[in-house]
């Protein structure tokens, strides 16, 4: 009876054994359903995390390379900035340089303006030196020219009056000879020369007139035909305005010299004047 008693005890603790071992087991398995879900729900947002995180990655690495890009033109731009610092350096120091070498260049130029003119008036003078000396040498040449002719002129009035004289005593003696009824002078007037002929050259134009320096600056041609050293007239309206000493002769220019008496208000730069030869 004991035994029997025990024996459904047992079968009664097994069943209610087995019961909730079976409640456990399910709860088991709901549980694990659960946590599989879970799982699985985890797996997706760490797959979605892991695209997330892939897609982060590669933007950063994106805005690395843009960073480096972007420092690398940088970098670039500041290179040209300091080339062209450099550049900017050179021009204002060329530029200065330039100014500098204008401000001789134009010092040179005021000096070489000052030698030129320093050295026309030079020319000036010595010219006008060398036109005295030759004026000089004419007038002893014309001084000696008149005496010789004074010379002769008075042995040829002192053979007229001797010769006058010897007609008037054989006159008064009234001795006639043969032959004496002809006058006869023993003074023999010199042979005359031919006067030159002055010819009217070509037609040319006043370039430039200085009256302070006495230069006159004509065009050039070559029915001109002047040589330095000439001493021409210059006509205008046939009139004669004066005389005019060549001093130096070039392709397009002739140079001159404004002799005493020329009438240089009458020579307008650009006026047509004739050279009398």
């Amino acid at each position: 009876m004991i035994l029997r008693i025990l024996a459904i005890v047992a079968a009664l603790a097994a069943a209610a054994l087995f019961f909730v071992g079976k409640g456990k087991l399910a709860e088991q398995h709901a549980a694990q359903v659960k946590a599989e879900q879970a799982t699985v729900a985890v797996q997706a947002e760490l797959s979605s995390a892991n695209e997330q995180i892939g897609k982060l990655e590669t933007n950063l690495k994106n805005e690395r390379e843009s960073l480096a890009d972007e420092k690398r033109k940088l970098e670039s731009v500041r290179s040209e900035m300091y080339t062209a610092k450099q550049e900017v350096s050179r021009s204002q120091q060329q530029l200065s340089e330039s100014k500098k070498t204008i401000r001789e260049l134009e010092s040179a130029a005021q000096r070489l303006r000052a030698d030129l003119l320093q050295s026309e008036q030079n020319l000036i003078a010595a010219n006008k030196e060398s036109e005295l000396a030759q004026l000089n040498e004419r007038i002893a040449e014309l001084e000696k020219s008149n005496a010789d002719f004074k010379e002769s002129l008075d042995r040829a009035q002192e053979r007229l009056a001797n010769s006058r004289a010897a007609g008037a005593k054989s006159a008064a003696n009234g001795v006639l000879t043969a032959g004496s009824g002809s006058y006869s002078s023993h003074f023999t007037p010199t042979a005359s020369q031919p006067l030159p002929q002055a010819t009217i050259g070509a037609e040319t134009t006043v370039q430039s007139l200085s009256t302070q320096n006495g230069l006159i600056v004509l065009a050039n041609t070559p029915e001109l035909a002047l040589a330095p050293g000439a001493q021409v007239t210059v006509i205008k309206d046939m009139k004669a305005l004066g005389k005019i000493q060549v001093v130096q002769v070039t392709d397009k220019l002739v140079v001159a010299n404004l002799l005493p008496g020329a009438q240089a208000n009458k020579m307008t730069v650009g006026s047509a004047i004739k050279i009398l030869n």
